[in-house]
């Protein structure tokens, strides 16, 4: 009975001094990272992705978490006009600026053809639906108060019959949707 109750003091002195002990560098920079995460909350964001190129606009939606690095894990989709990609990434605050780095790769299966992707096909043997897979890589620098900014984005996609849309680079505006 004594060894116990002696025990369990030394556990409480332990303790004590554990606590009141200065914070190391390790410590220190955990600290910092956890500030520095704490900048963006977690939570569900959504964004219209513009290429100024009169088509209408996809939306990003992703769902951030924050690391315990300061980083922020990235998974969510990219909705286009016929097909919704999977999306996942990373962000961090770099010079003052959000920085998203994400993949959405995906495809679609008998989807009407869209006169964007009949071009592809010669006059008259164009399918009536067809199936596409396709990724797209991208690079958003967002102002990490209103999570507004630019983005590049580098796609492709290949449709029934070995038919490639793409590669292409593209610069786009980024708003987030409230």
């Amino acid at each position: 009975m004594n060894n116990s109750i002696i025990r369990a003091c030394l556990a409480i002195c332990w303790c004590a001094l554990l606590a009141g002990a200065p914070a190391g560098p390790a410590t220190a920079a955990a600290s910092a990272a956890s500030v520095q995460a704490a900048a963006w909350p977690a939570g569900e964001y959504r964004w219209t992705v513009d290429d100024g190129n009169g088509e209408p606009s996809y939306v990003l939606r992703l769902y951030a978490q924050p690391l315990p690095s300061g980083d922020y894990a990235l998974a969510g989709s990219l909705l286009l006009d016929d097909a919704e990609l999977g999306a996942y990434g990373s962000a961090r605050l770099r010079d003052g600026k959000l920085v998203l780095d994400v993949t959405a790769s995906g495809g679609v299966l008998q989807a009407p053809l869209d006169a964007g992707k009949r071009r592809f096909y010669a006059t008259g043997k164009a399918p009536g639906r067809v199936d596409s897979a396709g990724f797209a890589t991208m690079r958003a620098v967002l102002d990490p108060g209103s999570l507004d900014g630019t983005m590049q984005r580098y796609q492709t996609n290949v449709m029934t019959g070995h038919h490639v849309q793409g590669p292409v680079y593209v610069n786009s505006t980024v708003r987030r949707l409230r």
